[in-house]
């Protein structure tokens, strides 16, 4: 921790462009500083990841782009900013964001999906989409439509409510009524 003081003593406030020196010498002590493991950080994420680095005595300022989402299919990645104050040797991860990384996938046109199962069940079709119970229920396997893996997490769960929100009403303007959990039931009121 010292020998960061001692380094940081010589350089001017403001901006550093030449992250190498602080990071060989802030890794070591990255422990020390109170709150240093919030976010799932570490010393070794440190290296060739700071960015607009600021240093205004006692406080050190930087963001650190983080991975973690993009293992998983994301295309954005998480920005972290932190504050390392060498007075109280506390780091604070200040605010969390993200970067786009890579063009997002087209949003799903859920509509012609919902369409089709629409008519499918309106004319008592078979498909691996639906699965009879008997003439007057079907369930709609979301599953089979919009399967797991075929987009990360978020972007799956976004793509089956607004197919859903689509689909209910298309199958009761058809006669059937909503039950719940995937599950229409012919209308013979």
């Amino acid at each position: 921790m010292e020998t960061l003081k001692q380094y940081l003593a010589t350089v001017a406030p403001g901006p550093i462009t030449n992250k190498a020196p602080l990071e060989s010498l802030l890794a070591p002590c990255w422990d020390q500083f109170g709150g240093s493991s919030d976010g799932g950080m570490n010393w070794e994420k440190l290296f060739g990841r700071m960015e607009s680095v600021v240093w205004n005595p006692p406080k050190l300022k930087f963001t650190i782009e983080r991975h973690g989402g993009t293992v998983n299919g994301s295309s954005r990645a998480e920005l972290q900013h932190w504050c390392l104050d060498l007075e109280t040797v506390t780091a604070t991860l200040e605010k969390v964001g993200q970067r786009q990384l890579s063009p997002m996938r087209p949003c799903l046109d859920v509509v012609p999906l919902a369409e089709t199962i629409a008519n499918l069940a309106a004319n008592g079709q078979q498909h691996e989409w639906l699965k009879w119970d008997s003439s007057n229920r079907v369930r709609v396997r979301i599953g089979t439509i919009l399967p797991e893996g075929s987009a990360v997490k978020e972007t799956l769960e976004g793509r089956r409510k607004r197919f859903w929100k689509e689909l209910v009403p298309q199958m009761e303007s058809a006669g059937w009524k909503w039950g719940g959990r995937g599950v229409f039931e012919k209308d013979m009121g």
